[in-house]
């Protein structure tokens, strides 16, 4: 177990650099959940949309996408987020994290 960590401590690192320098879309270095599935409720991209949710970028998991809006909170990039499994690629089955923000 410890060698893993030793492991993750640089990809965290790096994420935490590319987040600064390129945006939150980078971010994917794996983190112990610290939320819930959502941090907001939602319905549905109608709702989304009227209220000013913004997409930012696709995640493999939970987690990787909640490091990625708490880190855009941290920097003052958004005021909330919420991750939602969505379709990637429509059709195709795909399913991955997709963070939305609104400031």
């Amino acid at each position: 177990m410890e060698s893993r960590n030793l492991r993750l401590v640089p990809v965290m690192a790096l994420a935490t650099a590319g987040l600064m320098f390129a945006g939150t879309a980078g971010a994917a270095a794996a983190a112990p959940p610290e939320r819930s599935p959502s941090t907001a409720s939602s319905t549905g991209s109608e709702e989304e949309a009227s209220s000013n949710w913004k997409p930012d970028g696709w995640y493999s998991s939970e987690e990787c996408c909640h490091q990625a809006g708490d880190l855009g909170k941290h920097y003052g990039d958004w005021h909330e987020y919420q991750c939602k499994r969505e379709e990637k690629h429509h059709g195709h089955h795909d399913y991955w994290w997709h963070l939305y923000y609104r400031s």
